[in-house]
């Protein structure tokens, strides 16, 4: 397999080379991170290697998360985030849902209650589809409703950011869920043209990371 051969080539690089990634703070663009095979880990993660494609941050109010695109075998995509101060940090993988399948999962009334300005609201998951399974809770109840936040579509660390809008990043507003089991979460970013995403997030300590291995930079 080529994700094989290329996991083989940076591990000698590495040996050569001596850089080492000690945490998953230590990550860049380029390099290599396998995960275990855990019942924590969603089934589409579990003991797979991904390559760091790029690397984002978002800042919030409580201070910054480090999002790192994942890209797998066949194109699998998916996302790494974490609070790069800490030494031991606790993980969030996520993933996008396409439109139609958050009308499968979710009522569309119950959803659009995320936007109601006094009630958080409650979705029941009615139809679990097995293409999103390990990624699933039963219900999620809403905890944050329109927050603000700012995007950088690069890497700030090191870097002092304010929470203000300037020509390097980009304002969204917000809503976070959490799980039945918090063990999982849900997303919904709204941008400024309109533009809505949502997620599915799992949370799991660093230890369900195999190795990590260093790419060309």
């Amino acid at each position: 397999m080529v994700f094989g051969k290329l996991v083989r080539s940076r591990f000698r690089r590495d040996k050569e080379e001596g850089r080492r990634l000690e945490r998953p703070a230590d990550l860049l663009a380029g390099d290599l991170v396998s995960f275990k095979h855990r019942l924590a880990l969603p089934q589409d993660v579990q003991g797979r290697t991904f390559e760091i494609a790029s690397v984002a941050t978002y800042q919030y109010e409580s201070g910054i998360e480090v999002q790192f695109t994942l890209v797998g075998e066949e194109g699998a995509k998916f996302y790494l985030g974490l609070d790069p101060k800490e030494s031991q940090p606790e993980l969030c993988l996520g993933r996008d849902l396409k439109r139609k399948d958050v009308l499968k999962l979710f009522d569309e009334d119950a959803f659009a209650g995320l936007w109601d300005e006094e009630e958080f609201a409650e979705l029941d998951v009615e139809e679990p589809l097995e293409r999103y399974a390990g990624w699933l809770a039963d219900g999620y109840s809403q905890v944050t409703k329109d927050a603000v936040g700012f995007y950088y579509d690069r890497d700030c660390r090191g870097e002092t950011l304010s929470m203000r809008q300037d020509d390097d990043s980009e304002e969204l507003r917000y809503h976070e869920c959490e799980g039945s089991n918090d063990s999982f979460g849900l997303s919904v970013e709204i941008w400024g043209d309109g533009d809505t995403d949502v997620s599915l997030e799992v949370y799991c300590g660093a230890d369900v990371i195999e190795a990590m291995w260093p790419g060309d930079g």
